[in-house]
């Protein structure tokens, strides 16, 4: 599902912008680091992007979304200087 606005991440990531729940997943899969990949706030996050992925439903969506901006902030991943709508 795409995301209602997109995510820009900071650091030198080869994934800039997070514009789907797919792309989402795959960030926390291949481009975070161990470290922070086990970490409860990351896992939660996974778990509710995979939710949002199956049941397509807006709630579930605004849940994994607000979720996974919580952990890019917590983690300084977030860029909050260049976000873009669709």
């Amino acid at each position: 599902m795409d995301f209602p606005i997109h995510i820009r991440t900071s650091g030198s990531g080869v994934r800039p912008l997070i514009r789907s729940t797919g792309e989402a997943i795959r960030f926390i899969d291949r481009e975070l680091p161990a470290e922070l990949k086990s970490l409860p706030r990351w896992t939660f996050a996974r778990e509710l992007l995979l939710v949002a992925d199956r049941s397509e439903k807006k709630r579930d969506l605004t849940h994994a979304y607000r979720q996974l901006r919580q952990a890019l902030s917590n983690d300084l991943l977030l860029d909050i200087t260049k976000a873009r709508t669709k």
